[in-house]
């Protein structure tokens, strides 16, 4: 009886921080489990695991007893919301009007992992949530590194799920002490999204986010973000406003070399000192297929523009301009990380829909548009000429222009 007590005390302790209003419930539903042992390896602790402890204890009861019992009432079995969790992994949780969990469902293999064999249905949606972000957390998705995750909340005939999404946004806020949350909710998605969220396999939540991002910065396409996770577009929106989605915290960079390191590999490849820099800025960004630091800066009259890959600090790509005189270069215009000049024109034909021994002054070369390295491809055919913009990162067919010759 002594050991039982001790058992639940330490239940108590670790249950209240995380979920204070499922306590009881939780402790009820134990006695369904008395005598069982279950084991758990003690791992040191971080700053972004704080959290991981509690959820552990979470997980290995929730996975345990809540599998025979239904806390809700009234409508128990009728959808009211569906809320989302996206980091790369993402799942989504169907709720009753009561916020009873009907069902929990991993969308892509991480998200699977996650959710693993823990049984949620019937428990409450707090209990559930905190279990998922702590098995994240056990899992090595959320960490220091990478501390972002996007709640999303659909509604379902009228359902309040603005203030679902705002009561669980500031419930993971709690938890995730040094993480950033964003959160949204997208009850009145439009049929473009969801098509959107079917093609490329993510939730809504992901695809209302990303196309925010293309929105605010038309640099971006949809496709080239769809793979990135959640920090990634985090670090790219940059706490730049986004439609409706609200935002806590600040993304993690530490995965990549820094701004400082940065800013260092391009003065050094300058030849110049730190002291020297003026009007310097730095820039988080998305290109050539991997993040990258745009970094910008004047000595005197000529001005200088870098863009440093994120994770290993080489240059992709520089512009000096020396009063109108360019010079460019970098591994990305040497032929690294493109898809080269034949594929750019290949591309402009089979778009235009013909073949090369159909077409006269056939040119392409390598150039920079709006941050964007492109391949501009011109030539001539059947009485027209042909102007292309093809994306040198992905080979896409950014712009094309026909006009009588």
């Amino acid at each position: 009886m002594k050991n039982e007590n001790n058992i639940e005390a330490m239940l108590r302790s670790a249950v209240s921080h995380a979920s204070p209003a499922a306590l009881d419930e939780i402790l009820s539903a134990c006695d369904h489990e008395k005598g069982k042992v279950i084991y758990m390896e003690k791992k040191k602790k971080s700053p972004m695991r704080s959290f991981a402890a509690i959820a552990a204890v979470l997980v290995l009861v929730i996975a345990g007893v809540f599998a025979v019992k239904n806390f809700g009432t009234g409508s128990a079995g009728t959808l009211a919301a569906v809320v989302s969790l996206d980091v790369n992994p993402s799942i989504e949780i169907n709720v009753d009007k009561n916020r009873t969990v009907l069902s929990v469902n991993g969308l892509n293999d991480d998200g699977r992992t996650v959710v693993g064999d823990m049984k949620l249905d019937g428990t409450k949606l707090d209990v559930a949530v905190n279990a998922i972000i702590g098995s994240m957390l056990q899992n090595g998705y959320l960490d220091d590194m990478a501390n972002s995750i996007l709640l999303s909340v659909s509604g379902v005939d009228g359902y309040d799920a603005e203030k679902l999404r705002s009561e669980i946004a500031a419930d993971v806020n709690s938890q995730l002490k040094s993480g950033s949350v964003l959160s949204q909710d997208v009850s009145n998605a439009d049929s473009e999204l969801v098509s959107l969220a079917e093609k490329y396999g993510i939730t809504v939540g992901k695809a209302a986010l990303i196309r925010q991002i293309v929105q605010a910065n038309s640099r971006h396409t949809f496709d080239e973000l769809a793979g990135l996770s959640i920090n990634d577009l985090n670090l790219i929106a940059d706490g730049k406003p986004l439609g409706s989605i609200a935002l806590t915290g600040e993304a993690s960079s530490t995965a990549y070399i820094g701004k400082e390191a940065a800013l260092e590999a391009a003065l050094a490849h300058a030849k110049i000192s730190k002291s020297e820099a003026r009007k310097t800025d730095i820039e988080i960004d998305y290109e050539y297929g991997c993040m990258v630091y745009e970094v910008e800066f004047e000595v005197g009259t000529t001005e200088y523009e870098y863009d440093i890959n994120a994770n290993d600090g080489d240059i992709l790509w520089y512009e000096i301009d020396r009063n109108g005189s360019i010079e460019q270069g970098g591994s990305a215009l040497d032929g690294k990380n493109l898809v080269g000049i034949d594929k750019a024109k290949q591309t402009a034909l089979d778009h235009a829909g013909y073949k090369s021994s159909q077409v006269t002054e056939l040119k392409a070369e390598l150039d920079r548009d709006g941050g964007r390295t492109i391949y501009e491809v011109e030539f001539k055919a059947a009485g027209y000429e042909y102007e292309y913009e093809i994306d040198a990162s992905n080979g896409s067919v950014i712009t094309f222009e026909k006009e009588r010759d």
